[in-house]
């Protein structure tokens, strides 16, 4: 299940984010001056930490940083958004706001990909909570 990129424009290798039940997004290498790119990196990094310890507000981060890019500093993954976003409504603690984050992020994925976020917040989940992730996901 592994994929493996080639980025030629920065001469490095990136491995999918989510693979196998490792939760290592993929980072870019800042371009010297993008404006923020270091900032943002950093704060990705301190809250997938967190995120992965069962904090909310990290867990929002990183969903929305994988669907964003988060200025440069986070290489965008859809399906890695909508898994975090799928451990973000299984949490416990999840808003009107987290919901309708899901259906943006999840729905516009075709079927294949929405299995594959599904299998991978169902990893999270059992990491995170200790528990299975609940039957329906609202994509």
């Amino acid at each position: 299940m592994l994929k493996l990129l080639l980025a030629l424009s920065v001469g490095a290798f990136f491995v999918s984010p989510l693979q196998a039940g490792d939760v290592h997004p993929v980072m870019k290498e800042c371009v010297p001056g993008v404006k923020h790119c270091e900032r943002w990196t950093q704060e990705f990094q301190t809250a997938l930490t967190l995120a992965q310890k069962g904090d909310h507000g990290a867990q929002q981060t990183v969903a929305f940083c994988l669907s964003s890019g988060c200025h440069g500093a986070v290489v965008v993954d859809r399906v890695a958004s909508c898994s975090w976003h799928l451990v973000i409504t299984n949490s416990g603690a999840a808003t009107v706001l987290d919901r309708s984050n899901l259906r943006n992020t999840c729905r516009p994925m075709t079927p294949a990909q929405k299995d594959e976020a599904r299998a991978h917040a169902g990893e999270l989940v059992r990491k995170i909570y200790n528990r299975d992730m609940a039957a329906t996901d609202q994509m």
